[in-house]
């Protein structure tokens, strides 16, 4: 009965903590149409869930997360309702998303790789991509060594320079850091202190 329970507050949670507005045309299974299974989102679905499943046995039995762990529960349920609803959109169910990207604000990227992933959701999006950290500090963090660290003092500078110059000119509401990874949350810390970035993660865009 407790596991039921916390599946069903996750999912209750999602509609909590969602910052997408998501609508649902048809609901019924039965107003499914022919279609070709989405195999690689629904093996990504399998595989959220089994991750979900994992606390489970390691919160036994009193089932409580905390803050952080909440989080990454509810992020990998997010993770997997994304990927079955990709699988459904195959057989006729059609999913609408509002998207939370902003035109009025800056998106700072850590590579080419997110800088293309935002531009392809909106390519009026305001996106700098820094192609690495923003101090050389941060670089120690992560275990470039000693010697490499003085060539990449010229290309934190002129990363810094790129970002100051988006922001005189567009004067942007809000700053965000896209957060895909550890490395990416240094950028998003030095970000902080720098422009007053806020962060927002790569899953809920």
């Amino acid at each position: 009965m407790r596991e039921k329970s916390l599946i069903k507050k996750g999912i209750e949670t999602i509609t909590l903590l969602s910052r997408r507005k998501v609508t649902e045309e048809r609901r019924s299974y039965n107003e499914a149409r022919a279609g070709t299974i989405n195999t690689e989102e629904f093996k990504k679905a399998i595989h959220y869930l089994i991750e979900a499943d994992s606390y489970l046995y390691k919160k036994s039995p009193k089932f409580y997360l905390n803050d952080e762990e909440a989080k990454e529960f509810c992020k990998l349920i997010f993770k997997a309702k994304d990927s079955l609803d990709k699988v459904l959109s195959n057989f006729g169910f059609s999913f609408y998303k509002e998207e939370k990207l902003d035109e009025s604000s800056l998106y700072i990227v850590s590579n080419r790789k997110l800088f293309k992933k935002l531009k392809s959701k909106n390519k009026n999006l305001k996106v700098v991509c820094t192609e690495g950290l923003l101090d050389i500090e941060d670089f120690k963090k992560i275990g470039v060594p000693e010697s490499a660290l003085k060539s990449l003092e010229k290309k934190v500078e002129m990363a810094k320079k790129n970002i100051e110059r988006f922001i005189e000119k567009y004067k942007p509401n809000k700053i965000y850091v896209v957060v895909e990874d550890e490395k990416d949350n240094l950028l998003f810390e030095r970000a902080k202190k720098l422009y007053n970035a806020e962060k927002v993660e790569i899953d809920e865009l």
